[in-house]
């Protein structure tokens, strides 16, 4: 592995080799501006983890508060091949809002719920049964997905453009191997004849 390494090392450094080519110094140029480029992509996907982090931490409840709600109605059954099976699902209910303001709608139910039975819900600011906010580790894992993201796309953005550009290299090489090839077989026709 030590090796391997010192190989590719020694292949792209920047030296007075009078072999190299000026096609082999503008690789190791761009490979150095790709490693570059990926270290500078790093502060790009922290500041994005960051900023998705905050927004999903300020969200919040995001207006949305917690009431008790009456079922007004038992959990729904489901046939089964065994007999019936209670599952949780959506039942009437009826809720008031903190400012007195009374509703009724579906709410999700656990099973096995009966009519008359009190389930903590979330609702918006109209009084609209919503979903609950993230959860601490729902926030945080929303922030270290989002910087590994741009992470993932600034560098395979990178990666893309060496590759195209290592293309492009090697076409101009095996262009100038030909012509190379090319004169070599012009001058040995020339002294044959």
């Amino acid at each position: 592995m030590r090796d391997s390494v010192m190989r590719q090392v020694r292949r792209y450094r920047f030296d007075r080799n009078p072999l190299r080519r000026r096609s082999d110094r503008l690789e190791s140029l761009a490979l150095l501006v790709a490693v570059l480029l990926v270290l500078l992509s790093a502060w790009p996907a922290v500041a994005a983890g960051r900023q998705a982090y905050q927004g999903a931490e300020s969200a919040g409840t995001g207006g949305r508060l917690q009431v008790d709600a009456t079922l007004l109605a038992d959990a729904p059954v489901s046939p089964t091949s065994f007999g019936a099976m209670s599952r949780g699902g959506p039942v009437d209910a009826r809720w008031t809002m903190p400012s007195g303001q009374k509703h009724t709608g579906q709410v999700r139910a656990p099973a096995l719920a009966k009519s008359g039975t009190t389930v903590r819900i979330w609702v918006d600011e109209t009084g609209r049964p919503a979903l609950p906010p993230p959860s601490a580790l729902e926030v945080r894992i929303t922030g270290v997905v989002t910087g590994l993201l741009v992470m993932l796309g600034a560098v395979s953005a990178v990666l893309i453009a060496l590759a195209a550009f290592r293309w492009l290299v090697d076409r101009v090489r095996y262009r100038a191997w030909e012509d190379a090839w090319s004169l070599a077989d012009e001058r040995r026709r020339r002294r044959r004849s």
